[in-house]
């Protein structure tokens, strides 16, 4: 396989293994002050879409600094988040729709709408170190590269 089709394996099995609502965890920081939480996050096209509200400290954190990390079991990735907004702005209508239909009977468990504070924010990519079950690939989603190796993860799931 040359580097490109390894570039577009990698992407596949990104889609592949986040093109659905996951449990990640995502890290940020700011000021020396470190969080890190569990969070519901949905995946596509090199960008994971999670939801929080105004005021707590993930919105908090990217208002200063934006970079962000995620984690789902061996799979690490680092990317870049910022705030869409509510999910009922104008702008945000194709994206609500689609994390509706993503999140299903679930998604007024994770979202209340009726609260002006909620927001979605959406986290692009910059770096990422993804499985499939018998391959590790290495992306870098800026210089739009991937490294592939056989390595076999010691877990895929939780």
């Amino acid at each position: 396989m040359d580097k490109q089709q390894i570039y577009a394996r990698s992407l596949q099995v990104m889609e592949e293994n986040f093109n659905h609502v996951v449990e990640m965890s995502v890290a940020s920081a700011a000021d020396g002050e470190v969080a890190a939480r569990d969070l519901n996050a949905y995946y596509h096209q090199g960008k994971f879409y999670v939801l929080g509200k105004k005021g707590n400290t993930l919105l908090e954190h990217i208002a200063k600094c934006p970079n962000v990390g995620l984690c789902h079991g061996s799979h690490n990735m680092q990317g870049v988040a910022r705030s869409l907004g509510h999910p009922l702005d104008q702008q945000n209508a194709s994206l609500r729709k689609t994390l509706k239909k993503q999140f299903g009977l679930n998604y007024s468990d994770y979202v209340t709408e009726s609260n002006p504070d909620m927001r979605i924010v959406e986290i692009t990519l910059t770096k990422a170190e993804t499985y499939t079950r018998y391959h590790r690939y290495e992306i870098d989603f800026v210089a739009q590269i991937a490294d592939r190796d056989h390595t076999i993860p010691l877990f895929l799931y939780r």
